[in-house]
């Protein structure tokens, strides 16, 4: 973990709010482009230069990814909160990527972004959702889990030698 511990206004307790969420490709695309940067600052903050995704006009592009990002309306707030990026195949999602900012845990924010994506995941015809996560990690395993995530199986050395990974799903309901 980093030493960063001085914060900035856009990180102060005062800038928490229930964020608005929506499916990138639907804002307007004059926004889209600042959304991206935030994203890529944020994705910078909350994980390894070696898991950071490329957050450029490519994501736009790619028609089976799917980003759902959590926008603060207030003015002095990173507008960015949290997002996800998932890839949908064969009536499936593969949840590739759950965030939410720093500043903003614990607030329960990554359950509504996490309702957000199932609901959407419906509209997208898709039957379950995938997603791997970090044997480690136990708060992330708890919050799918009461996202309706199971454990299907745990797979050693998934991430690197020592680092196992735990496959949920979750299984929508017809």
């Amino acid at each position: 973990m980093s030493g960063k511990a001085a914060t900035s206004p856009r990180d102060d307790a005062s800038c928490q709010n229930t964020p608005l969420f929506h499916n990138l490709r639907q804002l307007p695309r004059s926004v889209i482009p600042r959304i991206l940067q935030e994203m890529k600052s944020l994705e910078r903050k909350a994980f390894a230069s070696h898991e950071a995704l490329p957050f450029d006009d490519r994501v736009l592009q790619q028609r089976n990814m799917e980003v759902v990002v959590g926008l603060s309306d207030q003015a002095r707030c990173s507008p960015v909160v949290a997002y996800a990026v998932a890839v949908k195949w064969n009536h499936r999602l593969l949840l590739h990527k759950v965030c939410v900012s720093p500043a903003a845990r614990g607030q329960g924010i990554g359950s509504l972004l996490l309702q957000k994506v199932i609901e959407d995941s419906k509209c997208w015809s898709c039957r379950a959702i995938d997603l791997w996560v970090d044997e480690s990690n136990i708060i992330a395993q708890c919050l799918y889990s009461k996202c309706g995530f199971v454990v299907q199986e745990i797979v050693n050395d998934y991430y690197s030698p020592g680092k196992n990974g735990v496959k949920m799903v979750r299984v929508s309901q017809p």
